[in-house]
């Protein structure tokens, strides 16, 4: 007599998306990116702390959706926003 398993065949996957290959971090950076980029432009920080300041915090949402749109670790992503607010820092302040 037959099993289940022969009835039911080797694949047994189901018609819908196989949530476990989707890159979660990358599309919770992604949401993170742009709810950093929507408060930083409601917030306009250049009230309320020197402009070298905030000119320099405006990098860190672009850090979030580098990394979610590209394919770089979060380590490298991690240093290019370090480097650029540092440069954005310096070059706004001097």
């Amino acid at each position: 007599m037959p099993s289940k398993r022969d009835f039911l065949g080797t694949n047994t996957s189901s018609d819908g998306p196989n949530w476990s290959e989707f890159q979660w971090n990358r599309i919770l950076a992604f949401i993170t990116g742009v709810g950093i980029t929507v408060l930083y432009l409601w917030m306009n920080p250049f009230q309320y702390i020197p402009d070298w300041t905030a000119t320099a915090i405006g990098s860190v949402p672009v850090g979030f959706l580098l990394y979610s749109f590209s394919s770089q670790s979060w380590q490298t992503c991690t240093k290019i926003v370090i480097g650029t607010t540092i440069g954005i820092g310096i070059g706004t302040y001097f």
